[in-house]
């Protein structure tokens, strides 16, 4: 009877604790910091734009209209040669989320399902248009919770909107910079 040679097992040592990994690992650490004027002056208009729209939302009680509109202002000013932030996609995301979900809401459809089908639709329809704006689909979600009227939730955002690029446009002027990069 033959005697077959036992296997050989191949062992793989593995450590009792892997190694751990620096905290900030997550983090960039060769990514420069954005010069302290370029901070102040993001701080001072995301500031300025959001009391601006705050008054006209509380003076008009469509308060709806400041969550996404001051995500919007975040990415204007902090990234304002982005693609996101160039008016096409502030105002054209908006307005395009807006119309979806008004018409989601002409369908008798509303709630949190509908939100995330108004949110879902407008999300296509901004990157079919190249118009992607991404605080735009807290808009849409927006008007399907709250279900405004539309006159005035719809010419107050577009108001908002304009509002928004009209107070970077201000600030890039007085630090002699350029915004909008391109308007259409």
């Amino acid at each position: 009877m033959a005697h077959d040679a036992p296997e050989e097992s191949a062992t793989v040592k593995v450590a009792a604790h892997p190694a751990k990994r620096p905290a900030n690992h997550w983090w960039k650490p060769d990514e420069p910091r954005p010069p302290q004027r370029t901070v102040a002056s993001a701080a001072v208009t995301t500031s300025v734009g959001l009391a601006v729209l705050a008054a006209v939302g509380a003076l008009t009680h469509q308060t709806a209209l400041v969550p996404p509109l001051a995500a919007s202002m975040a990415i204007v000013t902090a990234t304002p040669q982005s693609p996101l932030a160039q008016p096409r996609h502030v105002i054209g995301g908006h307005m395009l989320s807006c119309l979806v979900a008004f018409a989601v809401l002409a369908l008798g459809w509303h709630g949190p399902w509908a939100a995330a089908v108004a949110a879902g639709v407008a999300c296509g329809l901004v990157l079919l248009l190249k118009a992607a704006h991404p605080p735009a689909m807290a808009t849409a979600v927006m008007i399907m919770l709250t279900r405004p009227p539309v006159i005035p939730f719809v010419p107050l955002l577009a108001i908002g909107a304009a509002l928004l690029i009209g107070v970077q446009m201000v600030s890039a002027r007085l630090q002699r910079q350029m915004y909008p990069t391109s308007w259409w």
